[in-house]
């Protein structure tokens, strides 16, 4: 279902192209500056003076050396944080669409248990029914048999409304196809032992963390090229004058007094450096803090599940009650009783089985060997 949605979604779609533009952006300006060309006609104040003085000039001028190869890595660093803010990006969708998909399948497995709620309401309004022909049971027990069925048939008419809308909240992130559901269930991982050792594995595949990382590295970098653009910028080029009775030609160059233009442009790098990796500490530790929270829910959840689970069993047993109940060994109020008390506890149990699957989606969700 994941691969369907990565290749169909648009809104990914049209982030990956914003990456691209992104890469190509990065790439431009890093090159010299474009040449200069000069043509001049120049006239004096004697009139005596014959014809005109004309001047011609090519001029290229070069940013400090060291300047282009700080372009160049910086341009390779933005392309990183390209590359990894669409992979962040990525997470998210791909995140709400499991998130989808998990409730979708709790909802399912709702219907299933729903569906057999509904036949033992069937089943006990026509014992309900045979009990009331005999004379065994008043009209207001009959009655109650009857709300029951009404109330499991609603129940499950509703399920089927939630069903229907989470297919087609589905099929919107899925670029509007409907996506194939077929015998999709719950991911069959299980939780990590260890979380610390889980996490000193995953806090890599994060990319907010790499994101954060890179700005370092790349302010860093633009920190480097500011200081090589403050340097003075040479210009070197050709020159040609015409004038009567001949003409001059020759090389001219020059060089930029960088006083004035540049000031507090490396202070203000340098504190943006600052400020980056102040942020990078605080992102490592509020998603070291979040995954471990949600690790210990995890873990809470799991072990309420295989409570639940061995309630369940041993509270199993519709066919006793309703053969009681047909035999006049129970009446309708107990039956119904013993009923919503074993209901209760499946709705406990299924509610529980989604969080905790919720829960570690948020945490595999980090981990390469999850597949997405």
């Amino acid at each position: 279902v994941m691969q369907q949605i990565e290749r169909n979604n648009t809104t990914l779609k049209a982030y990956d192209q914003q990456r691209q533009a992104s890469r190509a952006g990065n790439h431009t300006g890093i090159n010299m500056e474009n040449p200069e060309v000069e043509f001049g006609r120049m006239w004096g104040t004697n009139t005596k003076a014959e014809g005109y003085k004309y001047d011609v000039g090519v001029t290229q001028t070069f940013d400090f050396p060291t300047a282009y190869h700080h372009k160049k890595k910086l341009a390779k660093g933005q392309d990183e944080i390209s590359d990894l803010t669409y992979l962040e990006q990525r997470s998210e969708i791909l995140n709400e669409a499991r998130t989808i998909c998990i409730e979708l399948i709790y909802q399912q497995n709702m219907y299933r248990e729903l569906s057999d709620r509904k036949v033992v309401a069937d089943q006990l309004f026509k014992a309900s029914q045979k009990r009331f022909d005999s004379g065994d049971v008043d009209v207001l027990e009959r009655n109650k048999a009857k709300i029951n069925l009404i109330n499991a048939e609603k129940a499950l008419q509703l399920c089927e409304v939630e069903i229907e809308t989470l297919k087609a909240e589905l099929a919107r992130i899925n670029g509007g196809l409907a996506v194939n559901w077929i015998g999709v269930t719950y991911p069959k991982t299980d939780l990590p032992i260890s979380f610390e050792d889980w996490y000193a594995r995953i806090e890599a595949n994060n990319p907010s963390i790499r994101l954060a990382s890179q700005q370092i590295e790349t302010s860093k970098r633009q920190e480097q090229l500011t200081k090589s653009l403050n340097l003075p910028k040479i210009s070197a080029g050709y020159r040609k004058a015409y004038e009567a009775g001949g003409h001059f030609s020759g090389f001219v160059v020059g060089m930029s007094i960088p006083l004035w233009g540049g000031k507090n442009t490396v202070k203000q790098r340098k504190a943006e450096t600052i400020a980056m990796t102040v942020l990078y500490e605080d992102t490592r530790l509020q998603f070291r803090n979040e995954l471990k929270n949600e690790y210990e829910k995890a873990s809470r959840l799991a072990k309420l599940l295989t409570d639940y689970e061995d309630v369940l069993k041993a509270s199993d047993n519709h066919a006793l009650l309703l053969k009681a109940f047909e035999l006049g060994q129970l009446s309708l109020v107990s039956y119904l009783q013993e009923l919503s008390i074993y209901y209760d506890t499946m709705d406990s149990y299924l509610s529980a089985e989604k969080d905790y699957y919720l829960s570690l989606s948020g945490l595999m969700r980090w981990d390469a060997g999850f597949q997405n």
